[in-house]
């Protein structure tokens, strides 16, 4: 029998390299994120370019900071969910 929770012990589930579900709005969105940084980075010299990846790298470690957080908030609702529905399995009637 197949085990979720075994896998994720041996690392084989990794939400953190799951990728998006590429559509043309998340296409477009990613884009224009492309595009404007292109722009800003023409526009700045060279000590404004590095001011700007020190920024950048910032942003990125705390968005992946609270993206953990989210999955784990996440994570555990889901058991309460689980929980409070396997707690009710005998009031209910089929």
């Amino acid at each position: 029998m197949y085990s979720v929770i075994h896998d994720f012990s041996l690392g084989n589930i990794n939400p953190g390299e799951r990728g998006y579900k590429r559509n043309r709005e998340f296409d477009k969105a990613a884009k224009a994120l492309m595009e404007s940084e292109a722009k800003l980075l023409a526009a700045l010299n060279e000590d404004e370019k590095k001011l700007y990846e020190e920024f950048s790298n910032a942003q990125m470690k705390l968005s992946t900071m609270e993206e953990a957080e989210k999955f784990e908030q996440g994570y555990v609702l889901g058991a309460y969910f689980s929980f409070e529905v396997m707690s009710r399995i005998d009031d209910m009637t089929l």
